[in-house]
């Protein structure tokens, strides 16, 4: 991916998404939790009479958390012209908006096993740090088909 790229961490992992994915990032918001809801998913935002479902990403994504999530700041994603159905993701810091060329992108690296690969759309080498550019789409899409987990 070359282009503008949202930068945030999140269980101390920088990722990145197309800045024009993005519609919004809020802070300190409130939502209503949905009780029996699958565990990935928050809760729903009413963000000026459009509800948005909040998705815990960390959790889809199967990353370990380190620490307590505070959940202070949430990515609103544009809507989609084949799902008008808002979403959005907490993350726990914002990054910075970074261009990305050709010569920092590499593919996923084959060691990397199948389920992460799916979510990974590449890497990107910064100067400091690694940079995985997330594919949307593939999240969006897994998120629609997780079973509910009824609580007991």
């Amino acid at each position: 991916m070359t282009g503008r790229v949202l930068t945030f961490y999140l269980c101390g992992t920088l990722c990145g998404i197309d800045i024009k994915a993005a519609k919004e990032i809020n802070r300190n918001i409130s939502y209503t939790a949905i009780p029996g809801a699958a565990a990935h998913i928050i809760g729903l935002l009413n963000l000026r009479g459009q509800v948005v479902t909040l998705l815990d990403l960390a959790q889809i994504l199967h990353f370990k958390q380190i620490g307590e999530r505070m959940n202070s700041h949430c990515i609103i994603l544009k809507s989609r012209s084949d799902d008008p159905d808002q979403v959005g993701f907490f993350i726990d810091k914002r990054g910075d908006v970074i261009d990305v060329t050709p010569d920092m992108c590499e593919v996923v690296p084959a060691n990397i096993a199948d389920f992460e690969k799916k979510f990974i759309h590449e890497v990107v080498k910064l100067e400091d740090e690694i940079l995985l550019i997330l594919d949307l789409s593939a999240i969006i899409q897994t998120e629609a088909s997780y079973p509910i987990e009824r609580g007991v």
